[in-house]
């Protein structure tokens, strides 16, 4: 059974907060966080130092953000206005960020849409600190991205990527 915690659904006892998160919920949007998750908030808890509390945003009527489980993050912002997946066993460093949009429209004196495309990181991935994950992008499961990356492109399993925007350093074995 879940429950609606900061309106998240999650059980009692999947998630560990390291202070207190900034939560966004459209109240048609959907977070659901599962068993072993922990979300840091307070820069005394991590040595790397964070820049603001974890922030997880389902904004739009129908958005999802879904983090399967044995997650951790620290001072991230993790934005859906439609669909992000977060699948089993990843990490996100210090200060990373998340979207799945570009928040305004291009054009924005424009009355055009604002642009979004899902986003799904894969099973064990590590996001190194002060990394940018932008919409559309799939991350290959077991694959790392160096810290200060920008990711813009799908990238492939078993892989480490790195830079601006993020490029194929090597393969892991």
């Amino acid at each position: 059974m879940y429950l609606s915690y900061y309106g998240v659904d999650t059980k009692l006892g999947y998630v560990e907060l390291n202070g207190f998160p900034i939560i966004h919920k459209h109240k048609n949007g959907r977070i659901v966080i599962g068993k072993g998750t922990t979300l840091v908030s307070k820069s005394k808890c991590n040595s790397a130092g964070i820049n603001h509390p974890m922030i997880l945003a389902s904004l739009r009527e129908d958005s999802e953000l879904t983090i399967q489980g044995n997650f951790g993050a620290s001072g991230s912002a993790i934005v859906a206005m439609n669909s992000i997946i977060i699948e089993n066993g990843v990490g996100i460093g210090a200060n990373s960020h998340v979207y799945d949009t570009d928040f305004h429209p291009f054009g924005w004196h424009k009355n055009t849409e604002i642009e979004t495309s899902p986003i799904v990181i894969g099973k064990n991935a590590w996001i190194a600190a002060n990394s940018i994950i932008l919409k559309g992008v799939e991350i290959g499961e077991n694959s790392v991205i160096g810290a200060g990356s920008v990711v813009t492109k799908n990238t492939q399993p078993n892989a480490i990527y790195r830079g601006i925007p993020a490029k194929l350093i090597k393969k892991i074995p």
